[in-house]
Parts: C-alpha cells; structure tokens; sequence
C-alpha cells in the first residue's frame, strides 16, 4: 500500500485536535451540537395518537345512517339509498349486515364497543353510527376510453342519544377509479358502488373498521374543531365546470375531503362543513331501519378557512403541468393563529391530459390539489421541512404548522 505523505499529516493534525480540544473548538463543537440537536428537533415535530381516556367509554353500535336531507337522497348518494334498501335474512340491510360481519370480535383499546344493533329509544350513554355524508360519480373520456371516479364520503358519528347531541365525528372518504371502454350504464354504477361496500376487492367498510380501531373516544371533549369557510376566487372558478358550482357543491366536496384528510392524518376528530346537513347546528340522521333524528353539533372553538386562490396551466414538450395554489388560515378565539400559502404541481403526459374540454382537465387540476391537501395533511402529523420549504410561499410557514399542531392536540 501506498501512503500519501501530505495526507498522512492531516490526519495526525485532526487526531491531536480531537484529543487535546481548544477552548475555542469546543465552543464551536457546542453551537454546532446545538444547531444539530435543533435541526433534528425541526425534522421530527409530530403528532401521535392520543392515549386512552382513564375512564374508557362503552359505545352502542347504532348501524349506518343518512346524514342530511333525506329528501335529497337522489342527489346527495342517489345508489347508496337505493342499495339499503335491499334486504337479506333478518330485515337487514346489505350495508348494515355486512358491517355485522365485520364488526364480531372487534376490540380496541380507545373504546369499548357493543356490536350488536341496539334500541336507541331505550339506550342509555354513547352510540356510534357510520352515516353517508355524500357520494359522487364522474365521468371523464380518457384517451378512447372512460375514467370513472367513485367519491363516497363517510362519517363515523358519536351522539348522546338521551341529549341528541353529537360528541364527536370522524369524516372519511373514499375515492376509487376504473377505467371502463364505454359510458357506464346506471346499472353498472349501482353494481361498483354495491362492491364498495361488500365486495372483496376495495372495500371502504373494511377501511372503516381499520380506522375505527385506531380513534380513541373521550366521554367529553373539551375543543372542537372544524372547517368554517371554503372561498374560492373568480380565478379559480374559471376551472371549475358549471355543475360543480351549483349549491355549492365543490366547497362541499373540497371541505370534506380537506377535514377526512386532517382527522385521518392527525388522530382528530372533525365538526363537519356540509351545508346541506347542518341547519342550525343541527345535523339530520336517517337510520337504515328508517327512523330519523336531529343531532346537535357542538360549538365551533377553533375555526379553519381554506381558500383557492388559482388554478395554472404550464406546458413543456411531451408534458403539461397542472398548478394547485390555496391558503390555509386558522382562526382561535384570540384571533389568527396560522396562514399558510400553498401550491403544488403536477406534471402529466400530454396524451393523459385529456381530450382538452373543461371537465377533462377540472379533474387534473383536482387531482393537484388533493396532492396538496393530503401531503399537507401528513405535513402536520409529521414535519417535512423539504417539502414545506418547496410548496410553500410563507418565510415562517414551519412555526405556524407548529402552532396548528398544539391547537389539534387540543382538539384531540
């Protein structure tokens, strides 16, 4: 072996200083320490599942339920109302039997749960009900075929019967696409969303159940917290087919994919947005067995405001980039607490950006920002400060995701 003389001296000069440490070099060693210990610090801000209540509460199952307006069935979940109706042995429901099945043996430590359908009108204590918020089908021409999406959005709803007040709420959604070589008949829409619930491929009461093991329930709860308005500028309206802007219907969808996303990432429970199901704080539960109630929605302590500022359009040779740019703003009692800027971007083939038609590309520019909202989402139960420097327009955006957190661990 050969040794390089010139090298040799550095390393016997590193050696000495590492033995025999000057003062001065040992201070530098402590700063450098300092802003190490600091920066690891900054990397693993995180949010974890609460611990269990001392006192664990033991929870009715109440079955699945309707949330809002029955009379607008046919357009807020249109196949699932027509899919509970049909009956197996016992007068059950397809959806509530197959939630039977999966529900025996279940157990966790956030809650005691009695599975087998109970009498509300003689409960006493907590029930859970899973309700439907809402459910969604689009339909996209996708290069010669047909891009489906199913949208269902879920609720795992915890009430006082006794007081018909609500205790808590954890949203879910759930999207799900295929790809079929025509336009999908009613029929065959009926016969995916029917396979969503009691098929063996994608199942959402099979995810359903995956989360409820994981939430915890408190007999009370002290904060709550909720999206309070969905703005959109004119900007971003421009991208956003006309039918969508009827009733409202996107800041719905957007609120309560914005809320699943926060509670699933975060271990917290959600007051829900929907307009069409809260009316006077009240929220309209229809069980599957066809009896129906109004809930009272706890008081709001914390309030969210997301806003969609613009939607952008880049293009390069083979690809085109679809920009998402939103605000996330959260407002406590003493004022605002967090303002947050934020865009992502997505890059797509040109021939999957669609046949160019407004709805073709709303749906990339849709996908976009669910990329932002999810990663976000995570962004606040676990700090990524790579990816926050890089989506985020905001000099201090890491110490207001940090005062987020502690508001959420409030509300947790």
């Amino acid at each position: 072996m050969v040794y390089n003389k010139e090298y040799y001296k550095r390393i016997m000069v590193f050696v000495k200083n590492i033995i025999f440490i000057r003062p001065t070099t040992l201070v530098l060693l402590v700063l450098l320490a300092q802003v190490f210990v600091t920066t690891v610090q900054a990397k693993t801000e995180r949010l974890t599942k609460p611990s269990p209540s001392n006192v664990v509460p033991n929870i009715q199952w109440a079955g699945f339920a309707f949330l809002g307006d029955w009379n607008q069935r046919s357009t807020r979940y249109p196949y699932t109302a027509k899919i509970v109706n049909q009956k197996v042995a016992g007068g059950l429901s397809i959806i509530d039997n197959f939630l039977k099945d999966k529900l025996n043996n279940f157990s966790t430590s956030g809650y005691n749960l009695r599975p087998e359908l109970g009498d509300l009108e003689s409960g006493k204590g907590l029930s859970m009900a899973l309700g439907i918020s809402y459910e969604d089908v689009y339909v996209i021409p996708f290069g010669g075929d047909y891009k489906v999406s199913y949208e269902i959005g879920l609720n795992l709803v915890v009430f006082d019967f006794v007081d018909k007040k609500v205790v808590t709420v954890y949203p879910l959604r759930f999207l799900r696409n295929e790809l079929f070589k025509h336009r999908p008949t009613k029929q065959e829409n009926e016969k995916n969303i029917k396979s969503l619930y009691s098929g063996n491929g994608f199942n959402i009461i099979q995810k359903t159940i995956d989360r409820m093991k994981s939430v915890v329930i408190r007999p009370s709860y002290g904060n709550y917290i909720g999206i309070r308005n969905i703005d959109i500028s004119n900007k971003a309206l421009e991208k956003i087919p006309r039918d969508l802007q009827k009733n409202n219907i996107i800041k719905s969808q957007i609120a309560q994919q914005f809320e699943g996303l926060i509670s699933k990432n975060t271990y917290t429970p959600i007051v829900p947005y929907t307009k069409g199901e809260i009316i006077g704080r009240n929220m309209a539960a229809r069980f599957s067995n066809g009896e129906a109630y109004n809930l009272k929605l706890p008081e709001l302590d914390y309030f969210i405001d997301l806003e969609l500022r613009k939607f952008k359009k880049k293009e390069s040779k083979h690809h085109q980039g679809f920009t998402a740019l939103a605000t996330v703003k959260v407002e406590t009692p003493l004022g605002n607490s967090v303002n947050v800027k934020l865009s992502n971007n997505s890059w797509v083939l040109n021939k999957m950006a669609g046949d160019g038609t407004k709805r073709a590309q709303w749906s990339i520019y849709e996908e976009s920002l669910t990329k932002l909202l999810e990663d976000f989402s995570k962004n606040l139960a676990v700090s990524e400060p790579k990816w926050l420097k890089k989506h985020s327009a905001t000099k201090d955006a890491n110490e207001q995701l940090n005062r987020f957190r502690e508001i959420l661990k409030k509300s947790q």
